[in-house]
C-alpha cells in the first residue's frame, strides 16, 4: 500500500474519532429551550362545556380569559354569569372571581368569592364559599371551603358541600359555629 494512501486514511481515521468523541462529550449537555410560544389573552366572552351526549354541561360568560399556548387551560376572570345544567336545563347560577378550566376533561376551579344561586323553581336557595371544585365526569361541584347556605329562609355555615347535577342531590359537611 501506498505511504500517501495509507497516511491519508489514519488521518481520515482519526478525525472521525475526534468527531465522534465530540458528539459523544456534547451529546449530554443542555438541551436548548424551544421557542416559547406566549399565551392567548382575550377580553369579554362565553366559554362552555358539554356533555358526551351534546347537552350542556356548564356555561360561563366572562371579562377577561388567558388561554395556555395549547389551549388546554383557560383561566377566566370575573365570571358574571355562569350557569350549570342538569338534564341540559338551567338548574345553578354562578358569579366567580377566578376559574381555572382544563378544556380536555371539562373540569375547572374556581378560587376567589363565588356565589351559587339554584334557579330550579323548587328553592330559594343561595350559597357564597371562597373555594369549588367542578368534576365534569362526575357532574358534581364541591365547595371545598367553608359555605353559606340561606335555603328557604334557613341560614346555616357548614365546612364543604357537594351538589350533584345528575341527581340534584346537596350533600353537606359539618356545621360551623355554635349549635
Amino acid at each position: 500500500m501506498n505511504g500517501l494512501v495509507r497516511g491519508g486514511l489514519i488521518a481520515a481515521g482519526i478525525a472521525f474519532l475526534v468527531w465522534s468523541g465530540i458528539g459523544i462529550y456534547r451529546a449530554g449537555g443542555d438541551v436548548p429551550s424551544p421557542i416559547g410560544i406566549p399565551q392567548t389573552t382575550l377580553t369579554a366572552g362565553h366559554a362552555e362545556g358539554r356533555r358526551a351526549n351534546g347537552k350542556p354541561s356548564w356555561s360561563l360568560d366572562y371579562d377577561r380569559v388567558t388561554a395556555s399556548p395549547d389551549t388546554t387551560i383557560a383561566t377566566l376572570e370575573n365570571v358574571y354569569n355562569g350557569e350549570f345544567y342538569k338534564h341540559g336545563l338551567p338548574f345553578m347560577r354562578m358569579i366567580a372571581k377566578h376559574v381555572v378550566v382544563n378544556t380536555v376533561s371539562n373540569d375547572f376551579v374556581v378560587t376567589g368569592p363565588v356565589e351559587l344561586i339554584e334557579n330550579d323553581g323548587k328553592h330559594k336557595r343561595h350559597f357564597t364559599s371562597d373555594s369549588a371544585n367542578y368534576s365534569g365526569v362526575l357532574q358534581t361541584l364541591t365547595l371545598t371551603h367553608p359555605a353559606k347556605i340561606n335555603s328557604d329562609g334557613a341560614r346555616v355555615t357548614v365546612a364543604s358541600a357537594t351538589v350533584d347535577f345528575r341527581s340534584g342531590d346537596m350533600h353537606f359537611g359539618p356545621l360551623i359555629g355554635l349549635y
